[in-house]
């Protein structure tokens, strides 16, 4: 089970890096990153049983697609109240891409932590 699991987390992160490598650093932000892993540690912590868990593992990927969505709409409240103050060709762009990280970031947890429930359940 462990080596599968190894070379499916490997495949999966290697797959991923080679379709961002050209870029990978506009796919960094500490603060979408803190948003998604805090949601989905307060949504473990709801689980029942160990820390690895099915239970709690569930949980946190279910919590880390929430705090995604959550994270983008804040983004989105940010850059609508700073509309106007200065011009809109100049931020919007970066503005966006950043409040769409935490959904690719929830999303991204949620994949990992799903393959780790599904790899243990063989």
């Amino acid at each position: 089970m462990f080596i599968k699991l190894l070379t499916a987390l490997t495949l999966f992160l290697l797959v991923n890096y080679m379709a961002v490598a050209d870029s990978f650093s506009r796919f960094l932000d500490t603060a979408s990153l803190a948003i998604v892993l805090g949601g989905a540690f307060a949504f473990a912590i709801c689980g029942q049983g160990g820390w690895l868990a099915r239970s709690r593992l569930s949980n946190a990927a279910e919590g880390a697609i929430i705090a995604g969505w959550l994270g983008a709409l804040y983004g989105s409240v940010f850059i609508l109240g700073n509309i106007g103050e200065t011009p809109i060709n100049e931020w919007i762009g970066p503005a966006c891409a950043v409040m769409m990280l935490t959904i690719l970031y929830g999303y991204l947890v949620s994949a990992l932590l799903r393959m780790i429930i599904m790899a243990r359940e063989v």
